[in-house]
């Protein structure tokens, strides 16, 4: 779901340990989104927000120190939506629509490097020995789905929606090469909203 292409572990300049290796692709989180609408009738405009978190570390200790190296990233994605409900229904005594969204947005990817190196018998101790990674950068994205929406209550609903986010990569640079931050992957949501 998250890749960094190109990485290089820089400070690794020897053969891995047993059981240590580098990955390109980083776990996928719970992301957390919150949209603010106005609905017309059967159309729907406003604003979404949303946070992505992800990270990776690579880490060997023995007798002799210990070594670690961690990488954080956090994303924020800011943007506008607009739906359209094809479908408008009733679930039993419950009013049920479905729509259609599209969400063009900015995404704001920071991240947060975190490196020690401790060899008590050499007299080494370092901290981000190799900070050279740029921390912010901005990124573009569009975001497709399809959604259903259960009005509860008078105020209160229930949705769950489903779509891809296709992500146009901030690019972190460092001295010897670039991170390509990819946020792209498929979003399921399960959410609650109340109307006024």
């Amino acid at each position: 779901m998250h890749r960094l292409f190109e990485a290089s572990l820089s400070s690794m300049k020897t053969q891995l340990p047993p059981g240590v290796r580098i990955t390109d692709k980083f776990p996928g989180y719970i992301t957390h989104s919150i949209d603010v609408t106005y609905r017309l009738k059967r159309h729907e405009i406003g604003l979404k927000g949303t946070y992505m978190t992800t990270g990776g570390k690579i880490a060997y200790s023995d007798y002799s120190g210990k070594y670690h190296e961690t990488l954080t990233l956090n994303g924020f994605r800011v943007g506008a939506l607009y739906r359209f409900h094809f479908l408008r229904t009733q679930i039993g005594n419950l009013p049920f629509s479905l729509y259609g969204e599209i969400s063009p947005a900015v995404t704001f990817t920071g991240l947060k490097y975190d490196a020690l190196l401790d060899l008590p018998d050499y007299d080494v101790h370092e901290t981000n020995p190799n900070d050279n990674v740029s921390t912010d950068e901005t990124g573009f994205s569009i975001q497709p789905l399809i959604a259903g929406q259960l009005l509860v209550t008078r105020n209160i609903f229930i949705s769950c929606s489903a779509g891809y986010d296709f992500e146009f990569g901030a690019k972190l640079s460092t001295i010897n090469n670039q991170l390509r931050v990819d946020w792209s992957g498929f979003r399921g949501n399960l959410g609650l909203g109340f109307m006024f």
